[in-house]
């Protein structure tokens, strides 16, 4: 054993009391005792049926995913498919969005234990990890099992790139185990090399993001009667900017309702007490307690999970939240996707990539503080068409992305040796 596996499997130990008190806190507050359970690898279904096992860790990694996942369900019907995330949130969305033959599992914390008994009860054809997550002691047991691991759509944040020494001599290890590393950006592929990756394992295919889902059942736009500018995925702090933007420009609004729909819901009545020094008690509107948006409603809080890409169909123009703090920003392409003028802080290090390009083409507007956003909502909303001309951009630029998704497909088929149906081999032929 390394001395890097080592004094990580150390730190597991002596961290351990502490993890279990977190996850039975998260189990307790999402009311998923299932949580904790599986996270420590018991109260697992036990599978024969080889599933196709894919790990988003929570929302953003799932939503990339799922243009994915609904593409192998298509081309491959037979194979069954489990997904895991670590987050309840990330859960939440799943069973939301995806079919109930489609399950949802906990992963189970890097424990070799823990890992060991969930590869054991799932017996996973192939495992697709996506993006970032890299775990040591995982990754061993899967290797050991001869199952193909994938790490889809990869990428490398700047922390795991910074690391210290004796983490990137862990990483190296790591990867050794992992069968290819789909990269989403010559960046990416690169970092991953440097971090111990052998060349030919490492492929760039592009960022799967940009992959359209083609949902049978197409999420309707939600409207509550007025038009409305949303502030999609905010964090702390970022409420109380657009809540003092947004009285100032009371008077050029005509009508329109700010929309605040944060990152993460439960900081409900936290949001509450910061816009409350604002506005009064009627000028805000809560839609998890079922308020009605009256005269005199100025704030709506989306304060629901699931609901996000229905806000964002239903929006005359939508603010990125995590950019105006130093957060990163959040998933720019699904507003993109649905040709909707975008607009974000000068904190976007998550989507860089993302930025750049809807930047380039005109497909977006990137303000540097609360200033400037206010400067910009006041010329979108007084000069529409000028917002629509962003909206426009970023669709078509979205559009032009979409083969990407096809690359992964046959990426992952020959890499994981999935074969399909004969009725799909031979409409392959016949194409």
């Amino acid at each position: 054993m390394s001395k890097g596996l080592f004094r990580y499997r150390l730190l597991l130990r002596l961290l351990a009391p502490l993890i279990l008190i977190f996850n039975a806190w998260q189990a307790t507050r999402s009311g998923e005792w299932r949580l904790f359970r599986q996270r420590l690898g018991t109260g697992l279904p036990q599978r024969t049926d080889a599933p196709l096992w894919l790990h988003a860790a929570s929302v953003g990694e799932f939503i990339a995913a799922q243009p994915l996942i609904v593409a192998l369900r298509e081309r491959f019907p037979h194979i069954p498919i489990v997904i895991t995330t670590v987050t309840p949130t990330g859960a939440a969305l799943v069973q939301q969005r995806l079919p109930t033959d489609v399950q949802h599992i906990y992963l189970p914390m890097d424990w070799p234990g823990a890992t060991q008994r969930f590869l054991c009860a799932i017996k996973p054809r192939a495992a697709l990890i996506m993006e970032t997550e890299l775990w040591p002691n995982l990754f061993a047991n899967i290797a050991q099992q001869n199952i193909p691991l994938i790490i889809v759509n990869g990428r490398l944040s700047s922390r795991s790139r910074d690391a210290a020494a004796w983490i990137k001599k862990l990483y190296a290890i790591t990867l050794k185990k992992v069968s290819a590393i789909l990269a989403r950006s010559a960046d990416d592929a690169n970092a991953y090399i440097q971090l111990g990756a052998t060349v030919d394992k490492v492929h760039l295919l592009g960022n799967i993001k940009w992959a359209s889902t083609n949902n049978a059942t197409e999420t309707q736009a939600i409207d509550l009667g007025r038009p409305y500018v949303l502030a999609a995925s905010t964090h702390d702090n970022e409420e109380q900017q657009l809540a003092h933007i947004w009285k100032e420009m009371a008077q050029q609004t005509q009508g329109r309702l700010l929309v605040i729909a944060p990152r993460h819901p439960q900081r409900r009545d936290d949001i509450l007490k910061q816009l409350h020094k604002q506005y009064s008690t009627q000028s805000i509107t809560v839609r998890s307690r079922g308020d009605t948006i009256n005269a005199n409603t100025q704030i709506y809080l989306a304060d629901t999970l699931g609901e996000l890409e229905g806000f964002m169909k239903g929006a005359d123009c939508i603010f990125m939240g995590g950019s105006l703090v130093p957060r990163g920003g959040h998933n720019i392409l699904e507003p993109a996707r649905l040709g909707k003028p975008i607009i974000f802080g000068p904190n976007m290090t998550n989507f860089a990539e993302e930025t750049q390009l809807l930047l380039q083409t005109g497909g977006a507007k990137q303000v540097t503080n609360e200033q400037t956003l206010h400067k910009t909502l006041s010329d979108w909303l007084a000069h529409p068409q000028t917002a629509s001309v962003f909206g426009k951009e970023a669709e078509q630029i979205l559009l032009e992305q979409d083969s990407v998704l096809d690359d992964y497909l046959q990426a992952i088929s020959r890499l994981c040796q999935l074969n399909p149906t004969k009725s799909e081999n031979a409409k392959e032929q016949h194409l």
